[in-house]
């Protein structure tokens, strides 16, 4: 049997850029090194495509296809930041607050 690591159940809405044209679908599960993405078509096996995770792109090959289901093994894996974008994870990465408001530097009145 082989490890997988853990994927994190979602719902989150994305949109893809495949050989056959863009498509939207739902992320069910995802982790660093995959997910499985619900309600596209005429994908198979060693396609390669690209997944919108907000404005950032992420390269993926499709490793397989089924009933409107497909698997994709993300090339290079997605960092943890992408990860708990993809599953609404607020409270995730307290240091990381690029690109947030912040009153840190705000002067005193």
């Amino acid at each position: 049997m082989q490890y997988r690591p853990h994927r994190y159940r979602t719902q989150f809405p994305t949109k893809l850029r495949t050989p056959t044209g863009p498509q939207s679908g739902h992320v069910i599960d995802v982790n660093n090194i995959g997910a499985r993405i619900e309600g596209l078509r005429d994908l198979r096996r060693g396609d390669k495509v690209e997944i919108e995770i907000l404005s950032l792109r992420a390269p993926a090959v499709v490793q397989w296809a089924s009933n409107g289901y497909v698997g994709i093994t993300f090339r290079p894996q997605i960092t943890d930041v992408q990860v708990d974008t993809l599953r609404y994870r607020r409270d995730g990465r307290k240091g990381d607050t690029y690109g947030r408001p912040s009153h840190g530097l705000v002067e005193m009145r």
